[in-house]
């Protein structure tokens, strides 16, 4: 349950401590978990997205800035739990994401994991993210019904995102049992009463390390109007476990606030001058951390009801066994 008062002090870092899973000395060191993004452009327009990508200048992680990354990366591999080659894209409109997916494999990252739309996975570069050694792949598929899909991710293709999805299940059973598939779905207005039938559909044809999973569409940061659950108003109560986790790159090396952070309107360094180390222990992240530890989010704009990490989403973390 939420708090009915904000947590703050020794509170708060317990609830951080307990719900990321280590010490707070351990999350202050270096990041646990990378979000990375290899493309800053998506093929789809959903209707529960945040992200303006009419607006953006398509532009690519270059591979310097990338070898630059895994080498950093590659001195605490050992404190990394994953890397996550997606941010703000679709992470197939990057031809080199298999040579992406290797390098950092090559760096020593245990989890290394893309989220995909799947209208693009066709079978040759299923395989080439396979054989490059993805550890986990996220499809997000948010109906079984052709009109309620199409009508949510515009500009996709029902019957091509399904077929591609259930050939990479297959492929994946060939080429590697162990990589991990995630099948899910983003609640809303439009599937509302689907989840039991999405869960029911796709856990027979998964393995038992697989997952599917219903999520609660979340207001990115207050960037759209989705579906209401009823938790709105207590999320300031508690702090957000991103900033003491999980740190954000994109294609051009800055280092936005948080995933929700498409603009890096909250601009905590960039990768191209300063290492990971420094952005993530640096003066302006400690300065918001503090803010949330005192129960003072609410004066982070981009923080201020945000409903990503809602007690839905916690759970569903507890539920499957992973982040």
């Amino acid at each position: 349950m939420i708090p009915l008062t904000p947590l703050t002090g020794q509170d708060a870092q317990i609830y951080l401590e307990e719900t990321l899973g280590f010490p707070m000395e351990t999350l202050r060191l270096f990041p646990k978990y990378f979000l990375i993004e290899p493309v800053n452009t998506c093929n789809a327009r959903c209707i529960m997205c945040g992200i303006d990508f009419d607006k953006k200048v398509k532009a690519v992680l270059p591979d310097q800035l990338l070898d630059k990354l895994a080498d950093e990366i590659s001195h605490y591999n050992s404190h990394v739990e994953k890397v996550m080659l997606y941010l703000d894209c679709e992470p197939l409109l990057d031809k080199n994401l298999h040579l992406k997916i290797a390098q950092l494999k090559k760096a020593g990252v245990r989890r290394v994991n893309v989220a995909t739309n799947a209208s693009i996975l066709t079978e040759r570069r299923a395989r080439e993210i396979i054989e490059a050694g993805l550890d986990e792949i996220y499809i997000t598929i948010d109906s079984l019904d052709k009109k309620t899909f199409e009508a949510i991710r515009l500009r996709l293709n029902f019957d091509k995102v399904y077929n591609n999805t259930v050939n990479f299940i297959k492929l994946r059973d060939e080429l590697n049992p162990n990589l991990v598939i995630r099948v899910q779905m983003i609640l809303q207005d439009l599937n509302a009463d689907e989840g039991d039938a999405f869960i029911g559909h796709w856990t027979p044809l998964l393995n038992s390390k697989d997952q599917v999973a219903v999520q609660k569409a979340h207001n990115w940061a207050n960037a759209v109007d989705v579906m209401k659950f009823g938790d709105e108003d207590t999320i300031n109560n508690i702090p957000c476990i991103a900033l003491w986790g999980t740190l954000c790159i994109h294609a051009n090396g800055d280092v936005g606030l948080c995933c929700m952070d498409t603009e890096s309107s909250v601009l905590l360094g960039n990768v191209n001058d300063e290492s990971i180390s420094e952005i993530w222990c640096g003066e302006r992240m400690e300065e918001i951390r503090e803010k949330h530890l005192s129960g003072r989010r609410n004066e982070i704009p981009i923080c201020d009801g945000c409903t990503l990490w809602r007690q839905s989403k916690r759970d569903l973390k507890r539920d499957l066994g992973v982040e």
